[in-house]
Parts: structure tokens; C-alpha cells; sequence
């Protein structure tokens, strides 16, 4: 199973309302950073690569990650935000003050529509999510983490939830919508998966999937969800390649719908649950705090322990 985590970049200056010279060079404010480094904190485990978008505030987010993590691949693709306005025009403006411009465009609802040079058009914005989807697909590695910017987001889970069949006036006043509905908080986003066995993707969109709520999971919430599992109302898989068995004493990564579990192994024995990390951001750790009679596992019956080893052990 493939996996992808897709982050817009923390708070940027631009963001802030203040003036920007050009989208690609925007910076993160000190609140930006911060969210940053909180996201590079709740990784569960190392991805297989890191791609970030060539603009700086991305890539300024994405090197948190990448500092944690300095033996994992890092690279840039072309998943650089949408941007529909020409930039000459653009320079020392603010959000409020492009407001009229950015209406003027969408009122047109033209996907061919190129407003200036260095501007992008909604057919090739559309393209270039769809590009990246199937560069994601091709690419060899199965856990990736991808900072880039909201509407790109938005672009690809829109592309997977409505499958245009055609990019025209309708689709894109559809995917404007789509937009708006679905805003991606900074340092928020959302996650793919892609059985190998199937050609589409799926995509989870929590609507709070912020770097402020890294640390509000309850151990209750995630026996919760293993109970889910156990009565088979959601699917568990494990992360990797080695078994249960073959890990014999050491921590076993598992996924339920987008939940990331890691739960030790001691001597082929379910023992307790070290970390978890919620489709919504949020992460419960054994070191958290919250432990004492109060891990996830602790709170299973006799019987759903039993059950929950023995699924574990078929992974």
C-alpha cells in the first residue's frame, strides 16, 4: 500500500496580510516555523522520500523534515501553488488588495484563460496536479511526505473525489467551489493511499488537519479504533514488509484507514501501543503522559486482546 501525506506550508508572511514581491519567494513568518517544526515532530516513522515545491515557503517547511530525518531522499517537483494572476502585477500587493482581480478571474470561469505572462492557466494547473498524481504512482517509494500549497492540494483531492471527465467551464467553477469548501489550514492537509492492485487512489480529508491539534489524542480514542478492527469495521494493514513474526521484539507499524499505530511486539506477544497519529493530525504517545493503566491496549477486554494478537500476527 502506498501512501502519501500532503502538507501546505506553515503560516507565510503573505498569509499574515502583508505585502508580498512575488509567490515564489514568500517567507514563513516565526509562526510558520513553529508549525513547521511541530509537523516534522509527528511523523510516526521516517518517510521513504520528501518532496517539496520549488517556492520557498514549502520548501522553508519541508526542511524541518528533512533535518529530522537526513538519510531520507529529498526532492523537488513542479507542485508550485496555482498562480492565475500575472506576477508583474502582483508585486508589493497584499491578499485584500488582489481580491477584485482574483473574482475578475474566477467570474470568467475560462480554463484556457492565461491573465498575463507568468500566469498560469486552469488547464495546465489541472494538468500538472493530474502529473504529479501519476509521478506519485510511478515512484517506487511507498511512504512519502509532500509540502506543497493549498489549491495544488485541493487539486489532487479534487481530481480523486470527482474524476472530471472534462476540464471545462462547469469543471471549473465546480472545483472553485470545491475550494472554498475545503480550505487547507497552513500546515494542514490531507492523506492518499493506492493498493497496488488498484488503479485509483483514495484520499482521507479531515477537516482539521492543523499542526495545533498535534497533541490532543486520548489513549481512549485509539482503543477505540483498534475495537474497530477487532469487530471488523475497519481494515487493518500493516506498514512495510516485515511480519509480526519477523519482528519478534520491536515495534510493529500498522494502518487503519489513515490512522498510523505503532504497537510492540515483546517475544511474539501484544504487548502496549508506543505512538499513534490520527487522520486529523492529532498524536497520543506512551511517553505522552497518559499512561498507567491508560495505554490504548490496557484498556482492551481479555478477549479483544486475544483477537487484536492474532490479527496482528495474520498481517
Amino acid at each position: 500500500m502506498k501512501h502519501v501525506r500532503l502538507i501546505r506550508h506553515g503560516q507565510s508572511a503573505a498569509n499574515a496580510g502583508e505585502a508580498s514581491l512575488d509567490h515564489a519567494s514568500i517567507p514563513l513568518t516565526p509562526k510558520g516555523v513553529e508549525q513547521a517544526s511541530l509537523v516534522a515532530g509527528s511523523f510516526a516513522q521516517a518517510p521513504n522520500l520528501i518532496v517539496a515545491s520549488p517556492f520557498s515557503r514549502a520548501q522553508a517547511t519541508a526542511m524541518r523534515a528533512v533535518a529530522a530525518f537526513p538519510s531520507v531522499p529529498f526532492e523537488i517537483w513542479p507542485i508550485h501553488e496555482f498562480t492565475y494572476l500575472e506576477p508583474a502585477r502582483c508585486i508589493n500587493t497584499t491578499v485584500t488588495q488582489r481580491r477584485d482581480w482574483v473574482e475578475g478571474y474566477w467570474a470568467k470561469s475560462d480554463p484556457a484563460f492565461a491573465d498575463g505572462e507568468g500566469a498560469e492557466s486552469f488547464l495546465d494547473f489541472i494538468s500538472r496536479a493530474q502529473s504529479f498524481l501519476n509521478r506519485l504512482a510511478e515512484h517506487p517509494a511507498q511512504d512519502i511526505a509532500v509540502f506543497s500549497h493549498g489549491q495544488l492540494i485541493n487539486a489532487v483531492a479534487w481530481l480523486i473525489e470527482r474524476n472530471p471527465q472534462e476540464i471545462d467551464g462547469c469543471a471549473m467553477a465546480d472545483w472553485r467551489k470545491y475550494e472554498i469548501a475545503n480550505h487547507v489550514p497552513n500546515c494542514g492537509g490531507c492523506l492518499l493511499s493506492k493498493n497496488p492492485d488498484e488503479a485509483a487512489w483514495k484520499v482521507n480529508r479531515p477537516s482539521h488537519l492543523t499542526a495545533d491539534a498535534a497533541s490532543a489524542l486520548s489513549a481512549r480514542d485509539v482503543c477505540q479504533v483498534l475495537r474497530e478492527v477487532i469487530f471488523g469495521r475497519c481494515a487493518m494493514t500493516k506498514v512495510g514488509q516485515a511480519s509480526w513474526d519477523e519482528i519478534y521484539a520491536g515495534h510493529f507499524l500498522v494502518d487503519v484507514d489513515g490512522w498510523r499505530l505503532s504497537i510492540y511486539n515483546d517475544c511474539d506477544r501484544l504487548n502496549y501501543c508506543e505512538e499513534c497519529f490520527s487522520t486529523d493530525g492529532r498524536r497520543w504517545s506512551f511517553d505522552s503522559g497518559d499512561r498507567f493503566g491508560t495505554d490504548p491496549i490496557a484498556l482492551l477486554s481479555t478477549w479483544e486482546h486475544r483477537t487484536l494478537e492474532r490479527m496482528l500476527k495474520e498481517l
